[in-house]
């Protein structure tokens, strides 16, 4: 499941679908339609279960991003967040959503290793 010359790139390993984005990809706002469409898509369409959205290469993120991510979240999907930039961590901080979204370290996406499904909240 890839999305050539989109910005963008999608594979998927069980219950995991990562996506990865380049930076224009999420804080331009044509292309954060493009990014929304795309991720109602990978949700509604491939059984995604848990969302790992890589933002290794992305330096700023849209709020509206980090809206429709928390509107995953809230709708019942996991959404992992990797490889933030230290300004978007900040901004996830200030708004509270690192309490919503998960950060994981800066430690590269093993499949196979660290990524795990948050467990059910009480």
């Amino acid at each position: 499941m890839s999305a050539p010359d989109t910005g963008y790139h999608v594979y998927k390993r069980g219950k995991l679908t990562v996506i990865g984005f380049d930076g224009r990809q999420l804080n331009n706002p044509e292309q954060a339609t493009v990014a929304r469409d795309h991720l109602l898509h990978l949700i509604n369409h491939h059984d995604c279960q848990v969302l790992v959205v890589d933002l290794m290469d992305v330096d700023v993120v849209s709020s509206w991003i980090l809206g429709i991510l928390a509107a995953i979240k809230r709708h019942g999907t996991d959404v992992q967040l990797y490889h933030p930039s230290a300004e978007i961590q900040n901004v996830l901080s200030v708004t509270h959503l690192d309490q919503l979204l998960p950060v994981r370290g800066t430690d590269s996406v093993e499949l196979d290793g660290p990524i795990q499904p948050d467990a059910p909240q009480a």
